[in-house]
């Protein structure tokens, strides 16, 4: 346990120790995620774009096989048995928890969050919440993705964030943003007019942002680090572009802060320090940011590649990066073989006096007038058959070590000659998607656990079970998010964030209703209807209907309905 002290230096001394300390190993990580980065984009080390690039797209399709944001929903248990109503409660808070998620786009962002991870090997989705509203009782739900080099922990072990000592994000802000955080001090205008000293403008957020520094030369930068000779007196005239280096530029001034998270035996103090010794949080007394006396903090980790004692995990590409390079390489040999096939390389025997000129106008000319003796040959190099065989073969490698075999491309494969041998076949090529669906899916679960945590402490709103009589059914079913139970748990409903589950769910949601057990509105709860709301409150009117039908059917012709009674009971079968 760190203890926070209440004198201003001391608190400020420990302050940049533990920046100093959780930031250890930023430098290192920094130069290796550029590098990460570069070859994302392009395909190569050096900067140059590779003719065929898959690292970017076997990205996307990883991170789309592990989690979507279309169908995601949330469901609430507990960890002992309750009440009929707290299950009801728990129902209808976890969709409005789905909703709140999608109306703020929280899980468009966690979804960009496993891409990034998937690259990075980690990635910190930090979540917050601010009061709006001319009284200041409306909350809103922020997020944003933390990466990893604007990241640090005391302990890189360690690989979950709530036993970290403390946690250490450094963040840029605008000087509006600034005052924004301080204006409610007394001292706000000196201490603003303080913090303005160290701004700078025009200041690289390129990702990754902290590797770029002014550098003073009197040549000109080559900054794709690629070593192609230029002969001696041509000047280059043209831009060269490097396309793992775009980024954003914050044209305004800007101050550079640390935001310090440190853990004691109760609770959270949040520690805001603005480079180089400016403390503008706490004030007075030590305080967490994100909700007062909770044991909260807003930073939860998504990590599809986990590496036991190293909280940064393990980059999608690592086993990728040399059959890519390779790749590059044979893609350019290719390239500058067929070149060759058009232009021809020929040779020249008995001709002593052939000059650049003279053979530049027999080639404008379309003919050569050779000496008698002389001759011409093709010495061009044939096109090995071989080239293109080989580069079929590092794209196929390339896709197998990324887990993805022809039959998880929906490619189909000689001797598959059924459905059911495919579906076999995939399921066999993906467990470490489904293994990794399935973490994913554990940490979105305890992003939105945090997420109703907020909601459960600044909403104050009324939320009620049924509306059928608008008076009477609100005012007996209300509740607020902070009355269920403690030992409440949010999941993620029938693995609606992993595509990979999403056919298997599919067929045994409408075989449960075919055998009876489940519900017509367990069916609508679980699958992708358009306008659910609307469709089960169609379907209870049709219940409603049934019932009222086989009531009189009783009453008026009881053989029939008995009849019918049988036949629903056998599952409609005679």
């Amino acid at each position: 346990m760190i203890t926070v002290p209440s004198n201003k230096q001391e608190l400020l001394d420990l302050a940049q120790t533990l920046v100093e300390q959780c930031r250890v190993s930023v430098g290192m990580r920094s130069s290796f995620y550029q590098t990460l980065n570069q070859i994302t984009e392009t395909g190569r080390y050096d900067g140059g774009k590779a003719l065929i690039n898959k690292m970017f797209k076997i990205l996307d399709r990883t991170k789309s096989h592990l989690f979507s944001n279309i169908e995601l929903k949330f469901a609430m248990d507990f960890d002992r048995p309750r009440p009929r109503v707290d299950y009801d409660r728990a129902s209808e808070a976890a969709k409005v928890l789905g909703r709140t998620w999608e109306r703020n786009g929280t899980g468009t962002t966690f979804q960009q969050g496993v891409f990034e991870s998937l690259k990075y090997g980690a990635c910190i989705h930090k979540q917050w919440v601010e009061m709006q509203g001319p009284e200041q009782n409306r909350p809103f739900y922020y997020d944003k993705l933390v990466m990893p080099w604007q990241f640090g922990v005391y302990r890189e072990d360690e690989n979950r964030l709530d036993r970290q000592e403390a946690l250490c994000e450094t963040i840029t802000l605008t000087m509006p943003e600034v005052w924004k955080r301080i204006y409610h001090r007394d001292d706000a205008a000196k201490l603003f007019n303080r913090i303005k000293t160290h701004a700078q403008s025009g200041i690289s957020t390129s990702n990754p942002q902290s590797f770029f520094h002014d550098i003073l030369s009197t040549s000109q930068l080559d900054t794709t680090g690629s070593a192609a000779t230029r002969p001696g007196g041509i000047m280059q005239l043209n831009n060269t572009p490097s396309y793992s280096t775009m980024g954003a530029t914050i044209a305004p001034e800007t101050v550079e802060m640390h935001e310090l998270w440190v853990k004691d035996s109760e609770d959270y103090t949040t520690i805001q320090l603005i480079e180089p010794d400016i403390i503008i949080a706490p004030f007075h007394k030590r305080i967490n940011l994100l909700v007062k006396d909770s044991g909260l903090q807003p930073y939860r980790l998504i990590q599809p590649n986990v590496v036991t004692n190293w909280i940064w995990g393990r980059s999608e590409l690592m086993d990728l990066v040399e059959p890519q390079g390779l790749l590059a390489q044979w893609c350019d040999d290719a390239r500058r073989l067929m070149g060759v096939q058009f232009d021809k390389l020929l040779g020249f025997s008995g001709e002593a006096g052939l000059t650049d000129e003279l053979y530049g106008q027999m080639r404008l000319a379309g003919y050569a007038n050779l000496g008698q003796g002389g001759d011409i040959k093709d010495i061009t190099p044939k096109f090995p058959p071989e080239t293109l065989p080989m580069i079929q073969f590092i794209i196929k490698t390339i896709d197998e070590l990324a887990g993805y075999p022809s039959i998880m491309q929906g490619q189909g494969d000689s001797g598959v000659r059924a459905n059911d041998h495919a579906q076999t076949l995939m399921k066999t090529a993906s467990p470490t998607l489904r293994d990794r669906s399935l973490l994913v899916e554990f940490q979105c679960a305890a992003a939105a656990d945090l997420t109703f945590e907020l909601m459960q402490a600044k909403d104050e709103s009324n939320y009620w079970l049924k509306a059928d009589d608008p008076v009477k059914d609100v005012d007996e079913t209300k509740f607020l998010l902070a009355d269920l139970p403690d030992d409440l748990r949010v999941t993620v409903d029938s693995h609606s964030s992993s595509p990979i589950f999403s056919e298997e769910n599919t067929q045994l949601i409408f075989a449960a209703a075919k055998m009876g057990y489940v519900t017509g509105d367990y069916v609508l709860d679980n699958m992708p209807f358009p306008n659910r709301e609307l469709a089960k409150l169609k379907l209870k009117e049709k219940e409603v209907a049934q019932s009222k039908f086989m009531e009189n059917l009783m009453n008026t012709r009881p053989d029939i309905a008995d009849k019918l009674l049988v036949k629903q009971m056998g599952g409609g079968k005679k």
